[in-house]
């Protein structure tokens, strides 16, 4: 849910007019998701998607036995049905998206596209937003078994670098300040019924998650390490603070309009501008 905040952003340049502007949109979990409403014309579309369609019991419902945020409602009911992906135009889009996923055997970051042959395109993005303990099952696509790809790159950033983008449009959802804290032994120790048949690369690569985490928004505050070359050029949005932030469990419409409001306010300073007014950018009626 916490990808509210970034689907805003997308949103806002949509409004810009730069849908079409991008040759290459990288995304982990939510944030694949929400690169395939940009790049199909729906930013707008989906941050609705999240506010009327998600934010309800049947997406997260921590009191379940399983499946406490269920991806198999969000694939197979929303995006597939209710509130559907425009997939043939993803499909046949000029830009590429690549969508992370973490391998659960030795949990490192592959990657699948639009343009990928003989790929089912609905497991992808349901693998790369398959959470650890709130859904925590494994998802087959092609011949392998993935996990939520922010697990293995959270922010695939680097993969842009290396398709040769110069000019590049980076957006997180915690202020470029925010350090992740390592997962304390207690909560180790509780999560281990639910994490005994991960691999231990897998549970290394949960418990561990801050430090590459933390590594990427520490080279991206100071431009560190991740150009490619002097010419390349970066630009990073990110919420200022955390005000009026969600957190990947919110479940509150009006939280969840506020920060993608947030989102379009912080896109449009980004370029030196401020949004202009509108009534209602995210209407919440559930039409």
């Amino acid at each position: 849910m916490r990808g509210v905040y970034s689907l805003g952003v997308l949103a806002a340049l949509e409004e810009m007019g730069f849908g079409s502007s991008f040759d290459h949109i990288a995304g982990a979990s939510a944030g694949a998701h929400n690169g395939t409403h940009f790049i199909t014309g729906q930013a707008r579309y989906g941050v609705e998607t999240y506010i009327d369609y998600l934010s309800n019991r049947h997406f997260i419902d921590l009191l379940r036995a399983n499946k406490q945020v269920d991806i198999d409602y969000l694939i197979d009911h929303v995006v597939r049905r209710t509130r559907p992906f425009n997939l043939p135009a993803l499909v046949e889009a000029s830009t590429v998206l690549h969508i992370a996923l973490t391998d659960v055997q030795d949990a490192t970051a592959h990657y699948v596209t639009n343009r990928t042959p003989g790929i089912d395109l609905w497991e992808a993005f349901r693998a790369t937003a398959a959470m650890p303990i709130l859904y925590n099952q494994f998802v087959r696509v092609g011949d392998r078994l993935y996990l939520d790809g922010s697990l293995s790159d959270c922010l695939p950033l680097q993969r842009v670098v290396d398709c040769g983008c110069r000019y590049i449009v980076v957006v997180l959802t915690k202020p470029l300040s925010f350090r992740s804290k390592r997962v304390s032994a207690p909560l180790r120790a509780l999560a281990w019924r639910a994490t005994r048949h991960y691999s231990q690369a897998l549970k290394q690569a949960l418990f561990d998650e801050n430090r590459n985490f933390n590594n990427t928004m520490s080279a991206l505050a100071g431009n560190n390490g991740l150009i490619a070359s002097e010419s390349t050029k970066m630009l990073v949005i990110a919420p200022n603070d955390g005000a009026n932030l969600v957190t990947c469990i919110t479940t509150d419409a009006k939280r969840l309009r506020q920060c993608a409001l947030q989102a379009r306010v912080d896109a449009w300073r980004a370029f030196g501008q401020s949004p202009p007014p509108k009534d209602n950018p995210f209407r919440t009626d559930g039409v």
